[in-house]
Parts: structure tokens; sequence; C-alpha cells
């Protein structure tokens, strides 16, 4: 059969030659490409450089490793292994310098010329590392020439790249981002295999090996309980009811949001199973191993299976439903690698004790269920160190099955990447010292750029995988939380269908995914990509110019730290957060990043004042720094016109918004500083000379934010983050921009606030893309029990007269008090909670339920501001939140009262 396999095969190469006019094989311009058709991964490989020797003018052949013998053309190339009879056979020619000892995913790179030909060799470890040799040279062939292909060695830096997907399956089994407008756009796409090949296929060509699929609860929707057969869903679907969730995904799924479902895509539950097996088997086809994540404990999608399962640790039937789905899932996934958990979430609240023997009695418990009737299956079970501890786990997993890996996970930069190359966290917490010799992954959270080309500058992400700990390092997974890396649905230009976000940031993933598998790739490389990709202009310049407009994030993030480590406490790409706009008073009170040698703002006025000597950069030097890569980043692109291609004209678009991001961020820096040495000095000329050099940088970070937004609106629509619970919009933040020049030039003279300190401080601008602002109570440092309380008092500043409402949702009921008109400047506003329990009157609109009784306030879940119609971009800052006890009395004169 082989035999037979074979002469067919060379008759179709003769065939080939014949049309081609020539009759001969050894006529120029011929390639021979041969491999083993039988590996899929070097099958794709071989395409890569069929493609990129077509796009040299060359005639390409695709050969059978068994016609190797046979085959004669003027190029040769051999896609091989290392223990092949075809490199010992090229060895015994004496064709080869000695290979190295190649470890898995690496390869080598030989040539030879003969009389007649000239062959390469590229000699995988194993196939993934024939793969990557062979997409590396088919690059090189696309950049330079065959003949600019060189012998090398290569082995990869960190074992696994992989990347770390929210994956949006259904509103019923939402994930962590699923409150979002990135999100719900991606669930049919989540369900199309042809997405998941063009993902794929990117993140093969940029050598990510690992796809890491994060959900809530993900197995209503995946696996077949036998024990449980009423649990699994049919059917793809969305809501249309607005998520109201908290930043720990409580409340992504509720009966509000279930009401209001719609079939988006009819599957049946084994089709879904059939779906994921594609998948996984496309993704083994690229060299990429597929895990799945959760969060627990969450018991979505099973509210209406009848089988009553809860949320509650306590619960033993979602426990032993969770061990039997995750027995299921292995068995049905023969593909699946591993499965990763989180002992946090809506188990924080309990004992560690408590929480790692409800994991281990279900997933745990699960996985040996399924590898007790399979002796061959090697799994893996990554634990989180998020809210763990390390050494309950261990003791908690020790009867894990012998061919399960326990490895563990550490949020290595918290939610921020592009901050310092070398954060400190994971060596403060002990993590390493803690883990002893088990193998670790790092989750690498990219949650600064969501909308521009950000995270391309070469040099950072060089250092940032140098500076990982190495020892036992298994690998990491980059992503965000707060946006879905699915398709991009931001532009005011989409392509249709709408391109792939990790095709639209192709850069910064070829970036990151390269340099973690050879950090010592060097600038060249990169440059050549560019000059490749967009002949039109300079690409040197175009290389230096979106390194620095890069380096703006990081600086940025580590100047502006402690307490902006997390996603939703900063949002480096609008100045905002969960709470909303970050003020000159945030940045004052916000430290630099440890280890980093950047002096903070309190910390250098203090130097100022006390005429002592600065420890570290001061913040002027920052702010300076900002300047000097922003102008730079400009100055590059400026000449950088009459642009045709719309991808290069985009990416010039978002170097020059980064830029003008950069220079808001130094001018409110400045302004910043100077405040403070205004704030605390008692010399009156000093203050009077930084408050004027404070509102000078102000009104310049004003024109900043404006050509900022201005370039934003020009690219880009609004979007609903998950994880600030409103729609960015650009410019209407330039009236939060504005009031700080507003709020330095008068004091508040209203009336005097309380001397204690508000937990945080809400700052939201209002558009017609933003008009609905609330905040869970858990991060307002309010209870949540409000039944006892007379008022609710608001001390608030308003920049209109526009009146506003102000909103409840408890466990039960949503309510609102509408039509509240403040003055323009400081509000006292006093809301009597009775108008809320009577239900109604004075303008207040509540649930349908409560207009038969008295609406429960012993359980308020948020709160909320909204305005029905903005005018403009008018701004609330909402100093405080407080509640008045019915034995309390008021003795402050309120500059606004509501009854």
């Amino acid at each position: 059969m082989r035999k037979t396999y074979a002469i067919l095969n060379l008759l179709c190469i003769l065939f080939a030659c014949f049309v081609a006019g020539t009759g001969s094989c050894f006529a120029a311009g011929k390639v021979a490409i041969i491999y083993n058709r039988q590996s899929n991964m070097v099958r794709f490989a071989a395409g890569e450089i069929k493609s990129s020797l077509e796009g040299k003018g060359y005639l390409v052949m695709l050969v059978d490793m068994g016609n190797l013998e046979n085959v004669r053309a003027p190029h040769r190339i051999v896609l091989t292994a290392k223990d092949s009879w075809e490199t010992d056979r090229f060895l015994n020619k004496g064709g080869m310098s000695s290979l190295p000892g190649l470890q898995p995913q690496g390869y080598s790179v030989r040539t030879q010329n003969y009389v007649g030909y000239k062959e390469w060799y590229v000699i995988g470890a194993d196939a993934k590392g024939t793969m990557y040799g062979a997409i590396d040279i088919s690059e090189t062939i696309k950049l330079k020439g065959l003949d600019d292909i060189a012998e090398v060695d290569k082995t990869p830096y960190i074992a696994r790249r992989g990347i770390k997907f929210n994956v949006p399956l259904d509103a019923r089994t939402p994930s962590y981002s699923d409150n979002s407008d990135a999100a719900r756009q991606n669930i049919l796409n989540v369900w199309d295999i042809n997405f998941w090949h063009e993902f794929l296929d990117e993140m093969a060509r940029d050598h990510f090996n690992l796809l890491s699929l994060w959900s809530l609860s993900p197995f209503p929707g995946m696996v077949d309980v036998p024990e449980y057969p009423a649990a699994g869903l049919q059917d793809v679907k969305k809501t249309t009811a607005k998520i109201m969730a908290t930043t720990d995904a409580w409340f992504m799924s509720t009966p509000a949001t279930l009401a209001k479902l719609q079939t988006i895509k009819k599957l049946t539950l084994a089709q879904k199973i059939s779906f994921w097996n594609q998948v996984m088997q496309y993704a083994g086809d690229r060299g990429i191993d597929c895990y799945l994540f959760t969060w627990n404990l969450f018991a979505f999608g099973t509210e209406t299976s009848g089988y009553g399962f809860t949320d509650k640790i306590s619960d033993d039937k979602t426990k032993d439903y969770i061990r039997k789905a995750t027995k299921a899932l292995i068995k049905e996934y023969p593909l699946l690698k591993g499965i990763g958990v989180t002992a946090g979430e809506n188990m924080y609240r309990s004992p560690e004790a408590v929480k790692e023997k409800f994991l281990y009695e279900s997933y745990g418990m699960g996985i040996n269920d399924a590898l007790a009737e399979d002796n061959n299956r090697k799994f893996t079970l990554v634990h989180r160190a998020h809210q763990a501890d390390i050494d309950v786990i261990k003791n908690a997993f020790a009867g894990l099955h012998s061919n399960c890996t326990l490895d563990f996970s550490y949020k290595y930069s918290v939610a921020q990447m592009y901050s310092a190359v070398a954060p400190q966290y994971i060596y403060e917490s002990k993590f390493l010292d803690h883990i002893g010799d088990s193998k670790f992954y790092l989750t690498v959270r990219d949650d600064a750029w969501y909308y521009l080309r950000g995270g391309s500058d070469p040099a950072f992400a060089r250092a940032y995988f140098k500076a990982m700990p190495k020892k036992n390092l298994e690998g990491f997974y980059l992503g965000p939380d707060g946006y879905t890396w699915g398709r991009e649905y931001l532009s005011k230009t989409p392509a249709t269908p709408n391109q792939l976000v990790i095709k639209k940031r192709w850069y910064s993933f070829r970036i990151n995914g390269r340099l973690a598998y050879d950090p010592e790739l060097p600038d060249s490389y990169f440059i050549s990509l560019l000059a490749n990709r967009y002949p039109q202009v300079n690409s040197k310049a175009l290389f230096e110019a979106w390194a620095a407009a890069s380096k703006i994030m990081p600086l940025v993030n580590r100047f502006h730290n402690e307490r902006a480590q997390n996603d939703f406490q900063w949002y480096p790409e609008a100045c905002t957060s969960f709470y909303g706009f970050r003020t000159i008073d945030n940045f004052i009170n916000s430290a630099p990043q440890k280890g980093e040698g950047l002096a903070g703002i309190p910390e250098y006025t203090k130097a100022v004042l006390n005429g002592t000597s600065v420890i570290g950069t001061s913040p002027f030097e920052v702010a300076g720094e900002f300047k000097k890569v922003s102008d730079r980043a400009v100055s590059l692109v400026a000449g950088m016109s009459d642009i045709k291609s719309k991808e290069l004209l985009e990416t010039i678009n978002d170097i020059k918004a980064m830029a003008y991001l950069g220079l808001y961020y130094s001018h409110k820096i400045r302004a910043a500083t100077n405040k403070d040495i205004f704030d605390k000095s008692a010399d009156a000329a000093q203050k009077t000379k930084c408050k004027n050099e404070a509102l000078r940088s102000l009104r310049d970070a004003s024109v900043a934010w404006q050509k900022y937004a201005a370039q934003m609106d020009r690219s880009y629509v609004p979007q609903y983050l998950t994880r600030m619970h409103f729609a960015i919009d650009f410019k209407a933040m330039q009236a939060n921009v504005d009031k700080e020049i507003t709020i330095l030039n008068s004091a508040p003279t209203d009336f005097s606030f309380d001397t204690k300190p508000p937990v945080q401080q809400l700052e939201v601008a209002f558009s017609n893309a933003s008009k609905n602002y609330y905040w869970h109570l858990d991060k307002m440092g309010l209870p949540s029990d409000w039944s006892a309380a007379k008022e609710v008092v608001l001390e608030v500043y308003a920049t209109s007269r526009q009146p506003f409402n102000f909103f409840l949702e408890t466990s039960t009921d949503s309510l609102v008090k509408k039509n509240i008109q403040p003055e323009i400047g400081w509000n006292r506003i006093v809301i009597p909670l009775d108008a809320f329990k009577q239900g109604v009157g004075n303008g207040n609109s509540v649930s349908a339920a409560a207009s038969n009784r008295q609406p429960a306030l012993n359980e308020v879940l948020l709160v909320g501001v909204s305005i029905d119609k903005p005018d403009g971009y008018p701004v609330l800052e909402i100093r405080s939140i407080k509640l008045k006890q019915a034995n309390q009395n008021s003795t402050a004169t309120p500059a606004s009262i509501v009854n």
C-alpha cells in the first residue's frame, strides 16, 4: 500500500513539473517540501512554507516523506524529527553539523549544497519542534528570501506559553466577563468552528501552545452527566436583561436575566460536546493543549434542572454534581489536558480547610474517578493560589491520583502585566517557598489595553519573560478579565466579519509569543516584520514609534500603583476605575510600585518642604519621561501620511492616541505634585506659585485629553466594560478632566464635610452612552441591612443642575428616587428611606412586586445614580453615601434637602 502511494505521489510531482512547462524537476524556481503527511502539525507548517514560497514566485511541490529518495528539485526542504531515518540518512551523507541535545519543542535547521540541488533540513525534537522550525523558516522566506535560511538551534525558553480566554458560552453559564459588550457580542462566535480555526492558527504562528478556557460554571453546557441528565443545557442563549453583577461575579445570572433569554443557536448537548472536541482536536493539530478553568462556587445553568443545586459550600448534592461532571468532562474530552480551580470568589468567606475539602471532594475525586477507569490518561490539576493557602491545598489533595499532577498558579502582575518587568509580589508572598518543588504557572493579566494596539514594545516583553522565576516554572497564560479576546466590535469601520482581537493586536501577540519562546530574538526581526507588512512607511521609525507609545502604560502603572493593581481599581486606558474617574487626589494618594525606585508624590512633597534630598526618581522626572516618549512617538509618525492601508492607518492613529494619553498623564502628575505642595505648604508665596503651576498643568492636561478623546472618538465606539460597570465614553470624560480645574480654583464653601474621609470617592460623567452607574456595597463600606435607617445622606458635587436619580437594588426589589435636583457645587442631599418603604408618591418608582407591600431594605445589594437624558456631559462627584439611623438627630444644615 505504501509503495503504491509513493508511486502515485511521484507521478503527481512529475505531472506538476510537466504542467509548469519544463518536464524536469531540476528547473529553477521549483521547491519540494518533503514531510510526513500523517502529522497534522507538520502538515500545517508545510502549508505556511508553501504560502511564503509562492509569495516569492516559486513553484512548490508538497511531497510525502516516503518519496524523499526519489524527488530531485533545485531546492528541497525536509521537515523531520531528530530520531528519524531521514535525519540519520543526512548525517551519514556527511551533510550536517552535529546536532545539540534538543529539548521538547526545540529544533535545528541544517543545510547542504549538492550537485544540482540545495537541501534544508528542519529537525524537530518532536512534532511541535518541527512545526515551530518550519513556521520560522517560512517567515524567513517571506521577510528575506529562501537563500537567507540559516543554520540555527532553538529551544523554548518557557515551556508552556498560553492564552487566558474567559469564554462566554451562554447567558445561563456565564464567564467572569459576561456583563460586558465584548462578551455578549462574542457568545455566538465561540460556537463557530471557523472562529477557532482562525484563532488557533494565529496562536500557532505566534508559538503559543496552551489555550485555557475560563468559565464560572461550564459543566451544564459542555458535559452530559449520566447521574444528572437534566442538568445539561440545549441550545445557546443570550439575555436582553441588564446584568448587574459584582466584581466577584455574583449575580452574573439571576431570575431577571433568565426571564429574558433568547436562543441564538440551536444545538443539542451532544452537538455541543462534539463541537468542543473538534476545537480541541484542531488545537492539538496546532500543537496547542487545552485546559478548562473554573471559579468557585457557582451553580449557574442548573437553576431549572430540578435537582436543587445551590452555590453553598455545605451543599453535598452540588459537590456530588461537580464530582460527576468532572469525571464526565475528562471522559468526554480525551484531548483535555487539565482543569484549573480557584478557592475564591464565591468561596472566600469560608475557612481554608473547608474550601479545599470541598474542592478535593468534588474536582479532585472526580479526576480520580475518571483516571481510575483509564490508566493511560495523564492529567493536570492547576490550583490557583488566589485567596488560598498552599499548605492546606497540599494536605487536602494528598489523595490525588498518581496520574494527575498537582500544579499551582500565581497572579504574577496582579491585573497589570504592563507595569514592572520584574514584579515582586510573588517574592513578597513567599509563594515559591510554599510550593517547594511543585511546578507552577503564572497568570499574566493584561487589563490595560482594551481599545488600542498597545503592548508593542519588544524590549519590555523581552525583559518581562527573562525576569520570570525559572525554577519549576511550567508556563504562563496571558489574558484579561475585563475584556474578551474574541472578535472586535469597537471599530467605527469594522471588517466583515469583525476582525479577531488576536489579529487586530497581531504585533503584540507576536512579540509576547515569540519572545516567550526565544527572548534573544533581536529587534531586527520585528523591524523586518513591520517592513513586510507595511512597506509604505519606514519600518524602523514605525518600530520605534510603536515601542515608545507602548512605554506609556508600564510607566503610569508603576507610578500609580498602590490600591490600583486590580482591574476594577484602575483602568489606565481611560484614567478610571469601578469607582469612576481617577483624580489628581487619587494620584497623590496612590504610591508607586515597590522596588521601582520611584518617589511618590507625598514623599517628594515632604522632602521639598523639609529641604531634604529626594530618594529615587521624582514625580517631575516621571512626568518628563512621559513627555519624552510621547513626543517621540508623535514625531516619528508625523511624516507617515497618505496611507492607503486601512490597518496601517488605524495603527498610526492608535500610536497617536497613546501618545496623547501619555501627555495627559505627564501634565496630570505635574499638577498633582504641585497641588500636594500647595495643600501642605505653610509658605504663602510657595502656595500661590504651586497652585498656579498646578492649574497651568491641569489646563495642559485638558488640551491633551481633548486630543486623546477626539482620536478615540474618531476610531472607536463606547463600550460597556464588565469590571467598570459602565460604558467608556472618552469625550464625556473631558468633563471629569475639566472639573479638576474648577475644583482647584475654588474650595468647597457650602458646608463642612465630616472629618473622617470616605471609603471611596465616586466621580462619574454622564452622556448618551453612559447614563447609569452602580456600585455594590461590598466595595463601598456600607452595610447591606438598611431596615433600621431613617435617611440616606449623599455628599455630592454637581457641575450641572440637571436632575439625577438615586436607585437601590435589593434582593427582591428595584427602587428609585427620581429627579433629585442639585445645585452647581457641593450639595448635601438627604433622602428619607420612608419614600422607598412606602413605594408610592413623590415621583418614586418601585418594582411591581413592591406596589402591594413595603419593599424589603434588609438586604440592599447595590446603589447607583442615573440621568435619563443627559444634556452635555454633567458630572457628579459623590464624596460619601451614609446612613442615618432612626435614633440619630441631624445637626448639619444641608445645602439641598430632598423629601
